[in-house]
């Protein structure tokens, strides 16, 4: 008996080496360029893009050692040298049929690793601030190791730094860095990051200690031709095929992001057997896809306050169109003042209700389908807003045939 392949589509997770992944070999060239020169490259693109899981596909072969340290969420600098070694002593582990054969000497070195997790003076930085020389005994490890592996160096998310350390502990760690980095020669360092402003600032701005030390690349959407090429090949190994008016569909829902098109592709691969997809086999998958969504979104739109409802309802409907201070947008949202936007937007943009982001002067959701599942309750009422829809731009028309079923 034959068995159907495995869903081949992954979201919200790094798409690990040996998964079906669309390539970008214009930006894998210049990672491995990179690495082969052993200089410095900052990646800086929306969420979710795939930077991390471009930079692992890339860098999955080849004699050196990838150690990618993740620093969403930083909490302190003991947090940040923590993490290094953490991922150090889990990129070494996984070369343990590697390092059982080292000379006595490299062995001491890499015993380090776990002995300094353990005697580094892990406490609160406002309690004990921590000595630069700790820091850099840390970095020091990451030289060693590369004397017995060529080493590339993955900082994810780098503007967390930046942006959730104090003002004192910031700057002293990025000056740390800078001094520990510039006599890295032989090691590669790559930098990541999704707040662009704050990343483009710790490497552009004349007061920053990384200031003109690496080239930046910008890490866009995939080119739909090509990503329509991918998601065609996979549907096609488990005996699916799209016509032009789902993949068209596909697109309208989920946009250019590389992650939201798999994330609506695993679930129409779910929701569907072999053979001719069309769409309604589409929109059972957006059902299922936006009951997933709202179990979020009843916790978020339950403890909002009318306010803060209407403002989301509000930038559903116009994200990317209205200037959320602006007099069109408050209209729309029933709000009298700036004042009044400015502290209904507060709560979604940081905590355990952060469904919104900005960008720029600009104020986004995070999350593509969070921002389709309010709109998807607005459309089913639109006396949720004091003035009612009106004209809210092309993209409401453009999804509502295929949210048949979510507004019944």
């Amino acid at each position: 008996m034959k068995h159907e392949p495995a869903n081949p589509f992954v979201f919200g997770q790094v798409i690990g080496p040996g998964a079906p992944f669309c390539p970008r070999p214009q930006l894998a060239r210049s990672i491995r360029e990179t690495v082969e020169n052993r200089q410095r490259l900052v990646l800086q693109g929306d969420r979710r893009v795939g930077k991390t899981s471009l930079v692992e596909h890339t860098l999955a072969e080849g004699d050196g050692l990838l150690v990618s340290i993740d620093l969403l969420g930083l909490a302190s600098v003991e947090d940040f040298m923590d993490r290094v070694l953490a991922r150090l002593e889990a990129t070494l582990s996984s070369k343990r049929a590697l390092t059982k054969h080292l000379p006595p000497d490299m062995k001491e070195a890499l015993s380090m690793v776990s002995s300094l997790r353990i005697d580094l003076p892990f406490v609160q930085v406002e309690a004990k601030p921590v000595k630069a020389s700790t820091v850099m005994q840390v970095m020091s490890l990451l030289a060693r190791v590369n004397e017995w592996k060529p080493l590339t160096v993955f900082f994810d998310e780098f503007q967390e730094i930046a942006d959730r350390l104090d003002e004192k502990a910031a700057p002293h760690l990025l000056g740390v860095l800078r001094g520990e980095m510039q006599r890295h020669s032989r090691i590669a360092y790559i930098f990541a990051g999704s707040a662009k402003e704050s990343l483009t600032e710790i490497f552009t701005a004349s007061p920053s200690p990384f200031y003109q030390s690496a080239r930046i690349l910008e890490v866009g959407p995939l080119p739909r031709d090509a990503m329509t090429r991918f998601l065609d090949s996979q549907f096609l190994s488990g005996g699916r095929g799209l016509d032009d008016g789902v993949m068209e569909a596909i697109f309208s829902l989920a946009g250019d992001n590389p992650n939201d098109l798999q994330q609506l592709a695993y679930h129409l691969w779910a929701r569907s057997a072999p053979g001719p997809l069309g769409l309604t086999e589409l929109r059972a998958a957006v059902v299922t896809l936006m009951a997933e969504v709202a179990r979020s979104g009843e916790r978020v739109v339950g403890n909002a306050t009318p306010n803060q409802r209407r403002m989301l309802f509000a930038l559903a409907l116009c994200e990317g169109e209205a200037d959320v201070f602006g007099t069109a947008f408050l209209e729309l949202a029933g709000l009298k003042t700036h004042q009044s936007s400015d502290q209904a937007i507060k709560p979604f943009l940081k905590g355990t209700l952060a469904v919104l982001e900005k960008q720029g002067s600009r104020v986004r959701f995070r999350e593509r389908f969070m921002r389709i599942w309010v709109l998807a309750r607005v459309l089913r009422n639109p006396r949720l807003l004091p003035t009612g829809i009106g004209h809210a731009g092309q993209w409401v028309e453009m999804v509502r045939p295929h949210l048949a079923g979510l507004l019944q």
